[in-house]
């Protein structure tokens, strides 16, 4: 059992402290007593930025996980590759490198997935291990794999891939949450939560048998949620006994407020540089 873990956001959307960057984008560092993994690597500049201004020493960290292939969660990767200086392990779906484009309100396209080719990051020294499946990447840290869908509760409305030519609404195939064991409970930290909230909690349920959750962290797309989704995802983190929420990056401000007004547990603020032990 995993007795405490550190997390600690090197890059979020916003930012409320002096020395330090926001921008549109996910990075946690998870540090346990079996190691320390580094959940999405945001875009790049912010995490430059920020990891000379809280100290942190990417050479010590254990592997990566990249929750899914857009640019705002991989781009930063050859950044944190050339930091580390060593042959490092990174985790992610097989389709991480898939191409993705974003369509704007005028109908323009532009491309959202990896700035690099996997033959690129490798040279800088990914060891990437592609699964499907759950997978433990350091004592008390799993990784989902590919999350089961039980209802469609996630509406994409511009975020597309191309499928045998043709441009197709992106499914997120990639989409991974991070599993974290601590002595409180299980925690779950979302880089984007493409495959749902409650989709997610429910598979995670299933991998690991356990109803009940300490805390749920990370961005969890229900910036473009109704008032009925959102206390549908509301009702069903309550069901889970939920104590400690944390909802950031592509939540989106209203969603936030909502959560913070009517959850029942803890509403925490994670930004770029929050730093918390579980």
């Amino acid at each position: 059992m995993v007795l405490t873990v550190k997390l600690t956001n090197l890059v979020d959307d916003y930012c409320f402290k002096m020395g330090l960057l926001g921008e549109h984008g996910l990075s946690m560092l998870l540090e346990t007593p079996g190691g320390k993994v580094l959940i999405d690597t945001g875009s790049g500049f912010a995490m430059d930025f920020n990891i000379g201004a809280l100290g942190v020493d990417l050479s010590q960290v254990d592997a990566v996980a990249i929750t899914h292939g857009h640019s705002d969660h991989i781009g930063g990767l050859k950044l944190v590759l050339e930091k580390a200086r060593k042959l490092m392990p990174v985790y992610a779906h097989p389709e991480v490198f898939q191409e993705r484009v974003k369509k704007n309100d005028a109908g323009d396209l532009f491309q959202t997935g990896s700035p690099f080719t996997r033959e690129e990051l490798e040279s800088a020294g990914a060891e990437f291990i592609f699964h499907t499946e759950p997978v433990e990447v350091v004592p008390g840290i799993m990784l989902t794999g590919y999350i089961e869908r039980g209802f469609d509760e996630i509406k994409t409305r511009s975020h597309f891939v191309y499928k045998d030519g043709d441009l197709c609404p992106d499914p997120f195939v990639d989409d991974q949450a991070a599993v974290v064991e601590t002595e409180k409970g299980l925690c779950i930290v979302f880089g984007c939560a493409h495959s749902g909230v409650i989709n997610t909690m429910n598979y995670v349920e299933k991998i690991t048998g356990e109803k009940y959750f300490y805390g749920i962290f990370g961005g969890t797309h229900l910036l473009q949620a109704g008032e009925e989704q959102l206390k549908h995802t509301l009702a069903e983190i309550e069901r889970r006994q939920v104590k400690v929420l944390g909802v950031t990056h592509c939540t989106g401000i209203n969603a936030k407020s909502f959560f913070d007004r009517n959850f029942t547990g803890e509403s925490c603020q994670i930004v770029s540089g929050s730093c918390m032990e579980i």
